[in-house]
Order: C-alpha cells, then sequence, then structure tokens
C-alpha cells in the first residue's frame, strides 16, 4: 500500500535535452501532485451495426503538463526554475572564497539568441510507484508573497508550469541526501521603483509594499513533428512575458505611481530579497528587475486595520535604450541545479 508521507520528487540535470538521466537531488516540496497521465486515448465513432459508441481505441499523442507548488519557498529552489524556464548554461560564481556563496544571474536574450534553457528529469511517486519524465522544461514561474500583519510566517509561495515527454514507470534512484534549506521571507522584501534602466535599484520606496506577485511565462513550448515516435520532438522559444501585481500601503508614494500610469510612463521596478548570510561570505538573495508601464492602479483597493491599500500592475515591456525586460539575479549556497 502507497503510503501518503512516503511521496517524493527527485530530478537530474539532463546533459542532452530528452535523454533522461538517474536523479542526483531530493526536491523538497508542499505536496506531491497527483500523477498526470501523458496521453489520452481517441474512442472513434463508427457505424458497425452494434449499439455501442465505439468498438476500438488508440493514442496517437503523449505529453506530460503540470505544475508544482510550493507554500514554503526556498532559496535552493530558485536557480533550478530560472536555469530550466529563463535561461541555460549559467555558471554560477562564488563571491566570498571558500564561503559556498554562489551568485547566478539570469538576465534572458530577447533580440534572436537562444537563452539555451536547461532541462531535467523529472522522478515522482510513492514507495510503491514511480514514473520518470525526461525533457522537462518551466512554462510558467510564479513567485508570490505576503507580508503577515500579525507576526507570523510571511513566507513566499511558488508554482511552476512544466511541460515533458512522458511518463516512464522504473525505480527512483536511491541514496540522495534530503538537502538544508533556506525559506524565502517576504517580510523581508524591499521595492524599489526608477525611470530607466540605468538608474534600477537606486530608489528604494519604503514603509509602502504589503505583497506581491510576479508571474513569468517563459515562452518555452513543446514542438510535435514530424518523427518515429509519439511525443514532441524538440521544444521552441517564443516570446517571453512578465507581470507583477502589487499590494501597497495607501501613502506619499502612491501619487507618483498614479501620474506614471497616467502618462504610461517606463517605470523599471527592483523587488530585492534579502535571506541569511551564508557563511561569512554575503547572504542568500532573490532580485526581480522590471521595466515596464503600470497596466493598472486601483486606489483605496482594500483597508486593513485603518489602513488604505492599493493594488498595482505592472506589465514588463522590451525597453530599447535598456536593451532589457526582466532580469533575474540569485545568490545561495548552491552552484549547480
Amino acid at each position: 500500500m502507497g503510503t501518503s508521507t512516503l511521496r517524493k520528487i527527485q530530478y537530474g540535470k539532463e546533459t542532452v535535452a530528452g535523454i533522461a538521466v538517474a536523479a542526483t537531488k531530493v526536491l523538497p516540496i508542499s505536496n506531491v501532485p497527483p500523477i498526470q497521465p501523458d496521453r489520452k486515448p481517441t474512442y472513434p465513432r463508427e457505424n458497425v451495426g452494434v449499439l455501442a459508441d465505439a468498438v476500438r481505441a488508440y493514442n496517437t499523442g503523449i505529453l506530460v503538463r503540470d505544475k508544482l507548488k510550493w507554500s514554503t519557498g526556498y532559496h535552493q529552489i530558485l536557480p533550478l526554475l530560472f536555469s530550466c524556464g529563463v535561461k541555460g548554461n549559467v555558471t554560477a560564481t562564488e563571491t566570498t572564497g571558500g564561503q559556498h556563496d554562489y551568485a547566478w544571474a539570469f538576465t534572458p536574450a530577447l533580440t534572436g539568441a537562444s537563452n539555451a534553457q536547461d532541462s531535467i528529469t523529472l522522478e515522482r511517486g510513492d514507495d510503491t510507484f514511480m514514473v520518470e519524465t525526461e525533457y522537462v522544461k518551466f512554462d510558467s514561474i510564479k513567485i508570490s508573497g505576503e507580508i503577515n500583519q500579525d507576526g507570523e510566517d510571511s513566507a513566499c509561495t511558488i508554482e511552476a508550469g512544466y511541460f515533458g515527454r512522458q511518463n516512464t514507470v522504473t525505480a527512483f534512484t536511491a541514496g540522495l541526501t534530503i538537502p538544508a534549506l533556506t525559506p524565502i521571507n517576504a517580510k523581508l522584501a524591499r521595492f524599489y521603483l526608477d525611470t530607466a534602466w540605468a538608474g534600477v535599484g537606486s530608489t528604494e520606496k519604503t514603509a509602502t509594499l504589503r505583497g506581491f506577485n510576479i508571474e513569468i511565462m517563459t515562452g518555452l513550448h513543446p514542438k510535435f513533428l514530424g518523427s518515429t515516435a509519439e511525443y514532441f520532438t524538440r521544444h521552441g522559444e517564443g516570446p517571453m512575458g512578465i507581470m507583477a501585481s502589487f499590494t501597497f500601503e495607501g501613502n506619499s508614494n502612491m501619487a507618483a505611481i498614479f501620474a506614471a500610469q497616467q502618462a504610461v510612463s517606463l517605470q523599471v521596478s527592483r523587488l530585492l530579497i534579502i535571506g541569511p548570510q551564508i557563511g561569512s561570505g554575503v547572504s542568500h538573495k532573490l532580485q526581480i528587475d522590471i521595466g515596464g508601464a503600470w497596466e493598472s492602479i486601483v486606489p483605496l483597493a482594500s483597508e486593513s486595520n485603518g489602513n488604505n491599500l492599493w493594488t498595482a500592475v505592472l506589465r514588463g515591456y522590451y525597453d530599447p535604450t535598456g536593451a532589457k525586460m526582466f532580469g533575474v539575479d540569485v545568490v545561495t549556497d548552491t552552484n549547480t541545479i
């Protein structure tokens, strides 16, 4: 009998996309989701002189689509998500010698060059059943945080949509170690807003941020081409997109943001979360920079403990002067995905 607490997910980075590999890391997750079917039979309706809708069934296509969700996001998962969704082949650099404080930079190319996103093989199941899925890449990444007003947990949540080739029944790679994890604390989130990429991160809007929801649409998609296999042949890179929804305290900063929305002015925001120090080196970090325009501003959208709150949605676009739409920088204590 399968035991619910013995569910788990493991993964390994593929050398060649689509060639399954053994797992190298455990992937701690809030709840291993149900294993979705990778194929849907067709039941053709044909008249053959019987009172039945169909007399045969067959498969002609195979594809895995699902989401992974973390109710308590942690810094160590970030390189995996952004390497397999935003920019691959990134080499992390140790900031302080011997302290394992590795910096990762994920600024995607948007003018034609491939971002060469990495792929992984996922292993998921329980103590009685397991499937592996190769050629896994993330087509959406969502990071959200709300600052708890009772001084309780303000953990960030993460959701990542992915696609992969197929489910193959096999056995878990044995002997992997459960990693140490460092939670991403939304209470430590800081918000910056400037008017050009050249000045990004210069102007902090203090005592303002209440919550955020940032979603990256990576543009990655499976491509089914004529071949000897029923699963997808390769992947494609479509247009990237990024949207950021914020909840702000209704203070003096809001007038300028409202005016920028009315004027459709370029706004370059930075969300910065600094975590605990790594050894005697620098600290864990998540930094997301976005250039775009305010799509909507809603004054007095809600209230909390007698305080008026505003909501605002920043939609990213490519700025020819800064030659960017968004970028992500991570520091954590691992240099591999």
